[in-house]
């Protein structure tokens, strides 16, 4: 037993290794003053919305689907390895304490996040229902409850051989939450808040009971383990260069007109790779296209040019920061080493391409105000992108490639 309790113990102690190596490049002082300021910014402008409410808006049903929706979702903390269905399998019986502390570890996690979606909606509630703030521990007490009832009922589905029970059993899990969370901050009666959690507790102990006896099923647990650190490291990616991450390559043939321009010469060696690597590659050009997207669709519900101007800086520069780790997607390559090119020449290839895409980013952004008939927030809006694009690839990107070599 103290065998297990071992690989438990080195394993969360790996995985906060592992953790902590990443979250220091994630969250680096740039970053953080960006995300203090848009903080800022985001609670100024939440704060003047709330204040315009009343009580026809319906805040309780977007709480209980907000919080529903989230509360559904709980990822498993098994900390397994591929390796552990042939070595551990045989003392599975013994590994009972292993998966108790993994799913207390799990729910402890998942508390960070309803924790802040719910103080984040609070004034909202507050304004509309007129209750006091201090119903918000109640309420919290309240999603913690329904939180670990997910972790536990969803642990006992993991153990059922037909994955189609585990996509009826969210939507159930969905439905449940949100109606059981819409009757709490409805404040109904007693008697309706009994009755749907006697259909939690009927629902748990089905699963628990139909579980009972049955084996664990390892390829699915250790599927989820490798896509939960997958998901992790995909987003570790957008900040720094991950070796443990393996994107997905596409041919996107459509594409290539864009390649067309590139010179064939021996010094436009890197214009092209650093181009093909960027449009074949799943990580940086759907980070591209989602980030603008995002950015584009902000600039339309608003047309306050001061937030226009914030959205679209903050967006571009993090669209430049984080297209960085592209620098050293073939650093582990041997072959391209030995290309007879300078380091001066690759960087000069890698700073001309991100300096075309935040130019294009640049463009799309002042095309917003332009259709919406504001040509002078446009104007203005493309003047000022593309300064700091200018700032970023001749300043900023260079300093931090030479930080992180």
């Amino acid at each position: 037993m103290k065998s297990i309790d071992s690989i438990w113990k080195r394993r969360v102690a790996d995985y906060n290794k592992e953790l902590q190596k990443y979250l220091r490049y994630m969250f680096n002082d740039h970053l953080l003053f960006v995300l203090i300021f848009a903080l800022g910014a985001g609670a100024y402008t939440y704060n003047e919305w709330v204040d315009t409410l009343d009580g026809s808006f319906p805040a309780e049903i977007i709480m209980a689907m907000v919080l529903g929706s989230l509360l559904v979702w709980s990822p498993l903390y098994t900390f397994l390895k591929e390796a552990d269905a042939v070595y551990l399998l045989p003392m599975e019986e013994k590994m009972r304490g292993y998966f108790q502390k993994s799913l207390f570890l799990s729910f402890l996690f998942q508390t960070y996040a309803p924790l802040l979606v719910l103080a984040a909606l609070m004034p909202m509630y507050v304004q509309v229902s007129g209750v006091a703030f201090s119903s918000f521990f109640l309420i919290f007490g309240a999603v913690l409850l329904i939180k670990g009832w997910n972790i536990f009922v969803k642990w006992n589905v993991l153990k059922s051989q037909d994955s189609e029970v585990a996509v009826v059993d969210g939507i159930i899990r969905l439905l449940l939450n949100i109606t059981l969370l819409f009757f709490i901050l409805e404040r109904a009666s007693y008697l309706f808040i009994l009755i749907l959690a006697l259909v939690y507790l009927a629902y748990g102990i089905y699963f628990y009971r139909t579980a009972k006896g049955r084996t664990l099923q390892w390829e699915r647990l250790i599927d989820i383990e490798v896509a939960r650190l997958l998901q992790f490291y995909r987003l570790a990616n957008l900040f720094t260069d991950v070796p443990k991450l393996k994107g997905k390559v596409y041919r996107r043939k459509w594409l290539d007109p864009f390649l067309q321009k590139a010179k064939f010469e021996q010094k436009e060696s890197f214009t092209y790779l650093y181009s093909r690597t960027f449009y074949r590659s799943s990580e940086f050009l759907g980070l591209f296209i989602r980030l603008t997207m995002i950015s584009m669709l902000l600039l339309y519900v608003n047309d306050w040019v001061y937030f226009q101007l914030f959205i679209s800086v903050l967006f571009l520069y993090l669209t430049g920061f984080q297209l960085i780790p592209l620098v050293k997607k073939h650093s582990y390559v041997i072959w391209i080493s030995l290309y007879p090119i300078s380091m001066k020449e690759r960087r000069r290839a890698f700073l001309a391409l991100i300096q075309k895409l935040m130019f294009i980013q640049s463009a799309l952004f002042a095309l917003i105000p332009v259709l919406a008939g504001q040509w002078q927030n446009g104007v203005l809006i493309l003047v000022v992108n593309l300064v700091i694009s200018l700032m970023m690839v001749s300043v900023y990107i260079p300093k931090r490639i030479q930080k992180t070599n």
